[in-house]
């Protein structure tokens, strides 16, 4: 689809009157008129020319193709970038990517719609951007369908909930968007006392979420209710930095982060205690990645080198993987396949871990 702004200006010179044309061009061509030019000029290519020092996240789509979020700081300013590979193996090599493109802010989450061809990004800025994926031919590239800049601080998480809807959480409320409209059909706002860090949609049930802020809680959400959330989870002095659900091991079960870097398992039905826990980690848990060809494994990462597997099997949490090759802190977790788990840090690094 071509979309072209026009901008008709009159200049008047020697009493007579000239038509500027400015045209603002948003699409993969543009056409000159066919008495002067028959030519197709093709827009250039709008990849950066590096990739950004700390990369953010990681997602991949059912074709096993990886999106790619990263942000450095230069001066006083935050910059990003966003990245499209045919393999993982590839990432992050600026010369074997397929697409990219630079924003003007830092990268905060991003993932992939449904069309494996559309994705949406939450930016440090606020901004909540949907964008589309071409790598047919010579039009390749990343474009922009729609940005929304309506938030005050940055958004931490962008979740899929189902077809065409998404979870976003700038500051502490939660919207919920209509991904064909761009527009934001729920908001709770306050949604947490504190910032949100983490959302969970739930696997089966597009009416139902979690969510985990820095005022220690993890609310259980239900769309359907009148009075959406409710408290499932307290700890002001240990408190969530993530959350995934777990319903491979049960029927409302989910994993709790913490910031002593344990995993909790728990129930939505028992408030009070704990099913089993396990410390993966030494420090903040930043993210839970669940294996979605196994339900009882995931894979958890921090404010750590490390990149930890668990297995939930009879009631424990077992250690499945751990690997240290990373040499910062590991930010984007992403599964390829049932044996293939994909990290990337603040280290200017991607990994391909095979278990």
């Amino acid at each position: 689809m071509l979309l072209t702004s026009l901008l008709e200006v009159e200049v008047a010179s020697g009493g007579a009157a000239w038509k500027c044309l400015n045209i603002v061009n948003y699409g993969f061509t543009l056409q000159q008129d066919v008495g002067t030019s028959p030519e197709v000029i093709t827009l250039p290519d709008n990849t950066p020319c590096q990739v950004d020092k700390c990369i953010d996240f990681v997602a991949v789509n059912q074709h096993g193709h990886l999106l790619m979020g990263s942000s450095s700081l230069t001066g006083r300013y935050w910059g990003g970038s966003l990245w499209y590979y045919d393999d993982p193996a590839l990432a992050p090599d600026v010369e074997k990517c397929k697409a990219g493109y630079e924003t003007t802010s830092g990268m905060a989450d991003g993932t992939f719609l449904d069309n494996d061809k559309t994705v949406i990004v939450g930016q440090d800025c606020g901004a909540v951007q949907f964008m589309s994926v071409c790598v047919d031919g010579d039009q390749r590239g990343i474009k922009s369908q729609c940005q929304v800049d309506e938030h005050l601080d940055a958004v931490h998480s962008v979740k899929r909930v189902f077809v065409n809807m998404n979870l976003e959480n700038p500051l502490c409320s939660i919207r919920l968007w209509d991904c064909e409209t761009c527009l934001v059909v729920r908001m709770f706002l306050p949604a947490h006392s504190q910032m949100v860090k983490d959302l969970a949609p739930h696997p089966t049930n597009d009416q139902v979420f979690l969510s985990c802020s820095m005022d220690g809680n993890v609310l259980l959400w239900d769309l359907r209710c009148q009075k959406p959330a409710s408290c499932v989870y307290r700890d002001c002095s240990l408190k969530p930095e993530c959350v995934a659900w777990l319903e491979g091991a049960g029927e409302g079960q989910y994993l709790v982060g913490l910031q002593n870097g344990k995993v909790a398992q728990r129930c939505i039905k028992d408030l009070n205690f704990d099913l089993t826990s396990f410390y993966a980690l030494q420090r903040p848990l930043y993210r839970i990645a669940v294996n979605p060809k196994r339900s009882t494994q995931f894979a958890v990462c921090g404010n750590d080198s490390r990149v930890v597997v668990v297995d939930a099997t009879e009631g424990s949490l077992r250690l499945r993987y751990d690997d240290n090759h990373h040499t910062d802190f590991v930010r984007g977790l992403a599964w390829q396949d049932a044996d293939t788990l994909i990290s990337c840090g603040w280290d200017t690094s991607v990994l391909v871990h095979k278990l």
